[in-house]
């Protein structure tokens, strides 16, 4: 019975092996044609849109002096800039911002973020479009 059941192994091990090949070369071409798929244009205007209007009004909040609630409105308007820069730079190819230690995002990383798309062709510190 042994003898039987190691001439099966010996038999289909190639085979599973094989499959295992075949599938490994799939997946990864699947995987890179999914990261090629091209951004559409309007996908990428509305992101940089979306990108310069925040950051405006983040630098408006922290400009004010005595707004209301003032660290609640930095926090929320921190967190969705970093959910669009993180949006844009999936789409055009970028290593997205990296929290701290402390698990924040701090203003270093932001402003290489912000770099790195400007040099793919998306400025974020330009003015808002009105």
């Amino acid at each position: 019975m042994g003898t039987a059941l190691l001439l099966i192994v010996a038999v289909l091990l190639p085979t599973v092996a094989g499959y295992a090949v075949l599938a490994a070369v799939r997946g990864r071409r699947a995987l890179a044609a999914r990261r090629a798929t091209p951004v559409p244009r309007a996908a990428l205007t509305r992101l940089g849109s979306d990108l310069r209007r925040l950051h405006a009004q983040f630098n408006a909040v922290e400009l004010s002096p005595g707004l209301p609630a003032k660290a609640v409105r930095r926090s929320a308007v921190r967190a969705a800039y970093l959910d669009v820069l993180t949006a844009a730079c999936r789409a055009v190819d970028v290593r997205p911002p990296e929290p701290g230690a402390d698990h924040a995002v701090p203003r270093a990383e932001i402003y290489r973020v912000e770099d790195a798309l400007r040099r793919k062709g998306l400025d974020v510190r330009a003015a808002p479009a009105r």
